[in-house]
């Protein structure tokens, strides 16, 4: 067996978390309480941007801030699909954690994520910050479940997994677009909307510390683009829905600009999963939403904050969109919680250039409804799989990033290691660990 970390247990992960905290910490001052802006792009494909290669759609504004900031090669999102991802990215916990391993649906009308929930906006409020989201939502229906029971001042978006761009409904005809808990009428394009209100909100919060949180709609279906009322399933719609995605990060980020308020921003970028089939691009990887292949979970990574994060600069580390957690905490010199489990990391002090990340594991479990599940680890260049159809693979990524040889029966050993780990984690975060275990031998 090699050296390898064992799985993340609750201790362990916070004892390395504390870690990377006292790092940040200890170098030089920094500044306090910077303004955090997260924005989210839904079912992007990784290929489908300029700065990783894309051939046929302009993404100028993306491409720039690519140029200011800091591009991590190898990011993830925690799952292949909405919900999931979004439980994971704002609760710093692996999904399974929460209940949220799946997609709530439209016709879930009772399920959410449980207020027990600790979100980055709830932690951060206690620091002061204003917090707002304007977007997606798909994290409850009900309003028990709202963003503003959450820890958000503001919400103006909607709370389905999509909804029509103009009219506002979603794939069961009702409406839902909702500003705080009450129904809102607009007559905006949803992409345009987003991105107004997000400025709007900048605007009234620019003289105290501020969370915003940006989950686009686009490009998810239904495809429409902004003179499109009508849709239609092709690359051709899709292309224009991202370039209008970009137009509209360009509005907010210019708006920081002209407030004077980049050198005090932190702006991260990222998609919740990977593109779909027939208009989605996720070059050079294989798979797509919904799979645990790396083109269904490998997502196009951005970092800038001027002045405190190095200009065009790609890092090699492995991250997660539940990272973003830990980091946005760290960002605003605020503790960890001490009450529960956090699996996501801190890369504040990667995106500064100061240090790297230890090799790590990550985990992926999902279940698409009456299909089996599907598993995936990846640790240290590898990559174990087990897909919808009971097939195990290995893979090693750091020479087979297209995932096209698999080298389960040559390397039979790590396969069983792998396997032995990923059990471990699945316990885990079930709760199914009785007491503290053993992590498996090394």
């Amino acid at each position: 067996m090699s050296n390898d970390p064992a799985p993340v247990t609750r201790r362990t992960a916070l004892q390395a978390l504390a870690g990377a905290q006292i790092a940040v910490r200890g170098t030089r001052p920094r500044p306090s309480k910077p303004n955090i802006v997260i924005l989210l792009a839904d079912d992007l494909g990784h290929g489908d941007v300029g700065f990783t290669g894309c051939p046929d759609i302009r993404t100028p504004h993306l491409d720039q801030l690519a140029a200011e900031g800091v591009r991590f090669t190898h990011a993830y999102a925690n799952g292949p699909v909405c919900s999931p991802t979004r439980a994971a990215l704002l609760t710093g916990q692996y999904q399974q954690r929460n209940g949220v391993g799946d997609v709530l649906y439209a016709d879930q009308r009772d399920r959410g994520l449980p207020l027990k929930a600790l979100l980055i906006p709830e932690a951060l409020k206690q620091h002061g910050y204003a917090t707002g989201l304007f977007g997606k939502w798909h994290l409850g229906y009900p309003k028990e479940f709202f963003p503003t029971r959450q820890g958000f001042d503001e919400f103006i978006g909607f709370v389905a997994g999509n909804i029509d761009y103009f009219a506002h409904t979603d794939r069961l005809g009702q409406r839902d677009l909702w500003k705080r808990e009450e129904a809102l009428r607009d007559r905006r394009y949803m992409t345009r909307l987003i991105a107004d209100e997000s400025i709007a909100f900048i605007d009234r919060r620019r003289d105290q510390p501020f969370f915003l949180y940006v989950p686009f709609s686009a490009p998810h279906a239904p495809f429409q683009g902004p003179e499109d009322k009508k849709a239609a399933g092709n690359r051709a719609m899709y292309r224009k829905m991202v370039e209008y995605l970009d137009f509209s990060i360009g509005r907010i980020l210019e708006h920081l600009k002209k407030r004077e308020l980049e050198e005090n921003t932190v702006v991260f970028f990222m998609s919740d999963n990977g593109g779909v089939p027939g208009v989605g691009r996720n070059a050079p990887f294989r798979g797509f939403k919904g799979s645990l292949w790396e083109g269904g979970i490998r997502t196009p990574f951005l970092a800038r904050w001027k002045g405190e994060f190095p200009a065009g600069v790609s890092r090699p580390e492995v991250i997660a969109g539940m990272d973003l957690f830990s980091t946005c905490l760290a960002a605003a010199q605020a503790p960890l919680p001490l009450d529960r489990a956090i699996d996501g990391v801190s890369f504040l002090h990667v995106c500064r250039g100061e240090d790297t990340l230890p090799p790590r594991m990550l985990c992926f479990n999902y279940q698409a409804p009456n299909q089996p599940a599907q598993r995936a680890m990846v640790r240290r260049g590898w990559k174990y799989l087990l897909d919808n159809k009971g097939q195990e693979y290995l893979f090693h990524l750091d020479k087979d990033e297209g995932e096209t040889e698999n080298l389960a029966a040559k390397e039979p050993e790590r396969l069983a290691e792998m396997r032995e780990y990923y059990e471990f984690w699945l316990k885990d975060v079930s709760g199914t660990l009785v007491k503290p275990a053993a992590p498996p031998p090394d």
